[in-house]
């Protein structure tokens, strides 16, 4: 019994062993994490932003609407005609009371609290039916807000920035050794650190640029991480409704490992 437990032991420190050597010597990233692309919500005209944002961070919905762009009063050229009108009756209102003989105040007051009242149901008119509605161009989180409410803006200014969580990737680094192995549509397993396994496919062979992708992307790489040759993997999981696991690290899997076996059995009774 004492020499069956010694060798069972052993055979124990062998496998295990085995399994730490197996896995590294098999096609890996040394680094991984969750990205996705940034989306834009644009100022379709000139005018001044009325916002109705949640706060950095918070979901938001395609076509959700945040609030609309209201055109500048200063090019309200309709009211010229009324508002000068009323100029003139509250300069005749100043003169009635130096000049005996003018118009009666009483009257001229009545005339100029009937055009304040047309100048300002023709400006409500004119807001009602100028207002441009802006509204979510994504499924996603709130990455970036560019403009307030009230702010001037002109058309094609950036309001707000939105990582899109309907596109969400594996966002890897290898090195050029592995990189050269791989191919668009190979498939691997992305490993969460201290999570689930994840069946992700190969979709883009990045490499070391162009920097000009980098900067559409929520999440920048770090120095080290650019050091290295970039791979972005795809998988249905990451835009399941509801998640939206950006930044979240761990490891991809290129080639089979000696656990890979276990793997597919735990996931043949559920386990996994």
């Amino acid at each position: 019994m004492k020499y069956a437990l010694r060798i069972f032991g052993l055979l124990a420190v062998v496998f295990a062993l085995y399994v730490i050597v197996g896995e590294q010597l098999v096609g890996s990233s040394g680094d991984a994490y969750v990205n996705t692309r940034l989306a834009e919500i644009q100022s379709p005209t000139d005018g001044v932003a009325q916002l109705a944002l949640g706060p950095l961070g918070s979901r938001i919905a395609l076509s959700e609407a945040i609030g609309n762009i209201a055109p500048r009063a200063d090019n309200s050229l309709s009211f010229l005609g009324p508002e000068q009108q009323r100029a003139i009756y509250a300069a005749d209102l100043e003169a009635n009371a130096t000049q005996p003989g003018t118009e009666p105040a009483a009257v001229l007051e009545r005339r100029i609290e009937a055009l304040d009242r047309l100048i300002e149901e023709q400006r409500a008119h004119l807001l009602a039916g100028q207002n441009t509605a802006l509204r979510s161009t994504a499924n996603g989180i709130i990455w970036s807000i560019n403009a307030h409410s009230g702010q001037s803006v002109a058309a094609g200014d950036t309001i707000a920035t939105l990582a899109d969580c309907d596109a969400a990737f594996i966002h890897a680094s290898i090195d050029q050794r592995l990189y050269n192995r791989l191919k668009v549509g190979d498939n691997a397993q992305f490993r969460f650190h201290d999570g689930p396994v994840l069946d992700v496919t190969v979709a883009l062979l990045a490499g070391t640029g162009p920097r000009s992708l980098i900067e559409t992307l929520a999440i920048s790489p770090t120095e080290r991480l650019l050091d290295g040759y970039s791979v972005l993997l795809t998988s249905p999981a990451l835009n399941q409704q509801g998640s939206c696991p950006l930044g979240r690290t761990g490891r991809v899997v290129f080639s089979e490992g000696p656990l890979s076996g276990a793997g597919e059995w735990f996931s043949g009774l559920g386990l996994r």
